[in-house]
This record gives C-alpha cells, structure tokens and sequence, in this order.
C-alpha cells in the first residue's frame, strides 16, 4: 500500500496523508494475524515488510500482508456470562410446604420457590398447602394461572395429598 505511487499534487494532501497515516502500522498497535484468525500486538519491526507480533503467549514474526489493523473496540467483543445449573448441584426440593403459613407469606415463597425450581431446571414440583378453609389453595391457583412458566397444574392423587397439594408443570 506504502509502495504505490502518488501523484504530486496528492502527497501534499493532509487528508490522504492521515488517512494513509491510520492504515500504517505502529508498535503497541491491536491487528488481527488473518492466517491464525487471532488477534495480537505489534511488538517491534522485523524486517521492510515483518512485524513481531504477540499473540498471547506466543511471539511471531509475521508479513504485513497477513495483518490487519483493528481497533479495540473490535477486538475485544462484549460476551455475556451464562450460568448453568444442574439439578444435582442445586439446593432447591422438588417439595415445597406452605402448611401454616399465611397468605401473603406463602405467595411469596410460592413466587421465589417457582423461579428457583425453574433454574434448577425441574419439570415439575409439587407445593404442599394443605386443605384447611381453602384460602391458600385458591390463591396458589390463582398466582399459577397467571406464571407464564407454568404449563398446566393438578392437585396430587390421593395417596399423595389430594387436594391439600398441588403439582406444577413447567414448559
């Protein structure tokens, strides 16, 4: 690129001569090695067209066609952490017990039990309200009606509670 010939009236030109500038090559400049598909640091100048060049650990010596320059907002593209649990390793019963609790407390418990029980990655978990006047049951009815996680819900057979649990099923 350096190499090719400019007309006179253009090598005076500040704006082509900053341009030109930007695409030359420095020590402690970011550029991508195309070969390796790697990026790395200019370290220092080998040779009329070689740079040593880090990339990680390692130092190479590499042609300034096999270069390219890059800037740091492309070199170090934003990743988003994920964090994957296994049912194994998680803390959350497949059973949660809300017998005498009151309502509003149990809500509570309900909403953070199903969040927890979703990122432990449960297809389903039974919620033990007992049967008592049937307040609690009908609230825990309502608030799984309305959780978009929720696939459909039961209350247990009666060998495992009946209707004083609920069995929830998760998409």
């Amino acid at each position: 690129l350096n190499a090719l010939e400019q007309p006179l009236h253009l090598q005076k030109n500040k704006v082509l001569r900053r341009a030109k500038a930007k695409k030359d090559f420095h020590p402690n400049d970011d550029v991508l090695v195309k070969s390796y598909g790697q990026r790395g640091v200019l370290l220092t100048k080998v040779g009329n067209h070689a740079w040593e060049v880090q990339l990680g650990i390692l130092k190479m010596k590499i042609d300034e066609a096999d270069l390219e320059k890059i800037t740091a907002a492309q070199a170090e593209p934003k990743q988003k952490n994920v964090v994957v649990r296994s049912s194994k390793t998680s803390h959350v019963s497949p059973n949660l017990d809300l017998r005498g609790k009151r309502y509003e407390e149990a809500l509570t418990e309900v909403d953070r039990y199903i969040d927890a029980a979703l990122l432990a990655g449960y297809g389903s978990v039974t919620i033990v309200h007992g049967k008592g006047t049937g307040a609690l049951r009908q609230g825990i009815t309502s608030y799984l009606q309305a959780n978009s996680a929720v696939k459909r819900f039961e209350f247990a057979p009666p060998n495992a509670g009946g209707n004083g649990a609920t069995i929830v099923y998760f998409k």
